[in-house]
């Protein structure tokens, strides 16, 4: 993979360990700026970053060697401009800091003591972050090669409004248009329910990953992955709300980013609410799955989890919004939705006693009865990922022209 790296520092020998780290040489552009040539401004800066003729590229690393406080700025100007480029932070990495970072657009800290393949693993990963992203912003078709594996955050602000129903099928969805290469990763830390969605006895959980996250690859990951029947593979939450304390958010998006280098789809089903191993999903993302049932309470909270979203620059990811039980009359109307949380429903799933049943018996509706209506409408959310005949979308435009 050809990337374009800008590195802002005035450290020399960053830039030859960097190029140091590549043995067979850098497979792209590296440019060097000094503070001195990035003006007094976070704007200046970014002009002067993105000033080459080839436009903005792919990896920009801020420092090290920059103030923090500079160094965020810079970050949150040149995220705002150019969302499709990723940001290194090389800095001593702190919880603290990750946190200022992550809400900054910084997508990973190096530590600039940081050597070898450390230093080209972060790169690398940067760059094929930055593929994924502007594929996303220009809407061009997938790399069919898998390199740049889709990260798919389902969230939901109120629980109780299907999510877990919503990313289970989706996952077995998109293992069955491609076999092998699809994960689900559960991020509910404390009441993780995919395994039994799935009816999976795991052997390893989140937790086992986490402990090894600074080592993982394909080999490890394909230990603690359970694999299910349809061709899906999963990675379980944690057997108690204890074990899952061990999980950082900062672990968490270390492990979604390793499963999308191997996986095509990477599904995320989290915990209700913007938690903090959500908001490392979501930093990582490609798509988010808003999942809002039919009630008043679980739309306003939608809204704010937008507006939320909105605040914190995660703007570059493919929205997709379900409406979960929408044929429910309770004096609420598709449009009503759509008006107040600002996006249009994509799919609605209507209400069904097989929607329970399925969860219960461990069995996705989608994999039981591929022609039950939900199941149709859940096709149409896996349409928008990969190529599926065309669903049947007569019951959202039956809801948008009043029943």
């Amino acid at each position: 993979m050809s990337i374009r790296i800008v590195l802002a520092t005035d450290d020399r020998g960053f830039e030859q360990r960097l190029r140091a780290s590549y043995p067979g040489g850098l497979n792209g552009d590296l440019r060097t700026l000094s503070h001195e040539h990035l003006g007094t401004t976070p704007a200046q800066a970014v002009a002067a970053i993105a000033g080459s003729p080839s436009g903005a590229p792919e990896v920009v690393a801020l420092g090290p060697g920059m103030p923090i406080d500079a160094a965020l700025d810079l970050a949150r100007q040149l995220d705002l401009e150019h969302p499709e480029t990723s940001i290194v932070l090389v800095a001593k990495p702190t919880p603290k800091l990750w946190g200022q970072a992550m809400r900054a657009g910084v997508r990973d800290i190096l530590d600039p003591t940081a050597t070898g393949p450390a230093i080209a693993e972060i790169f690398e990963r940067a760059g094929e972050t930055a593929t994924r992203r502007r594929i996303n912003l220009v809407g061009q078709e997938e790399d069919q090669s898998g390199q740049a594996g889709r990260v798919i955050t389902v969230i939901s602000p109120k629980g109780g409004a299907g999510k877990t129903t919503v990313s289970t099928n989706l996952a077995v969805g998109l293992a069955r248009a491609a076999p092998g290469q699809a994960v689900i990763v559960d991020l509910d830390m404390q009441f993780g329910d995919v395994a039994s969605a799935l009816s999976l006895l795991p052997e390893h959980t989140i937790v086992d990953a986490a402990l090894t996250s600074g080592t993982l690859d394909a080999t490890a990951l394909k230990v603690v992955l359970t694999p299910h029947s349809s061709g899906l593979f999963a990675l379980c939450a944690p057997d108690s709300p204890a074990e899952g304390e061990q999980v950082t958010g900062e672990a968490a998006a270390i492990i979604l980013r390793a499963l999308s280098a191997v996986f095509r789809y990477v599904v995320v089903d989290t915990s209700a609410g913007l938690t903090e191993h959500a908001l490392s999903a979501l930093e990582v993302s490609s798509d988010i799955v808003l999942v809002c049932s039919m009630d008043v309470p679980s739309v306003r909270s939608l809204r704010k989890a937008v507006n939320a979203l909105d605040a914190l620059g995660m703007t570059a990811q493919r929205r997709h919004l379900v409406l979960n039980r929408a044929d429910s009359r309770v004096g609420l109307e598709a449009e009503d939705v759509e008006a107040t949380v600002g996006m249009p429903v994509d799919v609605a799933i209507p209400s069904s006693r097989a929607v329970p049943l399925a969860l219960n018996q461990g069995t996705p509706l989608l994999a039981a009865d591929a022609h039950h209506p939900v199941s149709e409408q859940l096709a149409i959310l896996i349409g928008r990922f990969a190529k599926q005949p065309q669903a049947h979308r007569g019951f959202l435009d039956k809801l948008r022209s009043g029943r």
